[in-house]
């Protein structure tokens, strides 16, 4: 298994320890060539949908080794954030740092502030800890806290 999965599969068992909230993994969109290749048959929503005290969440997983690309934010995946948050939702953006087996998050707009004081197209993993907000995989629930 991959670590984006692993840390899905391990967020997604955190997540559903919440008491008044309910979160499911969505579904990835494949399709199957005649050649038995798999591709993804359109954009999936983000990793993960839920409710929480009554807001609707949003959550996009993204996996770092030594930085992050904007661009592996994809266009559909902001637009679905945005809308949520716009709309009195919660749309956060949850970092699993690889090497040091590390959680950090933030909000939509705390992101496109990272985005837009950025010179450069990608964010390093230390300025990542610096600009979010750091939890322990097994206190994921704290996010809403």
């Amino acid at each position: 298994m991959n670590n984006g999965k692993r840390i899905e599969n391990i967020i997604e068992k955190e997540l559903n320890k919440i008491k008044n909230g309910y979160f499911i993994k969505s579904p990835t969109p494949i399709r199957i060539t005649k050649d038995k290749k798999i591709i993804y048959a359109k954009k999936a929503l983000c990793d993960f949908i839920g409710i929480y005290n009554q807001k609707f969440i949003l959550i996009e997983i993204k996996t770092i080794t030594k930085n992050f690309e904007f661009r592996r934010l994809k266009k559909h995946q902001l637009e679905q954030l945005e809308i949520i948050d716009k709309l009195g939702g919660i749309s956060l953006i949850i970092f699993y740092l690889i090497n040091e087996e590390k959680i950090c998050y933030t909000n939509i707009n705390d992101f496109r502030e990272i985005i837009k004081n950025s010179k450069m197209k990608s964010i390093s993993k230390e300025n990542i800890i610096l600009k979010t907000i750091n939890i322990e995989i097994n206190n994921i629930t704290n996010i809403f806290n």
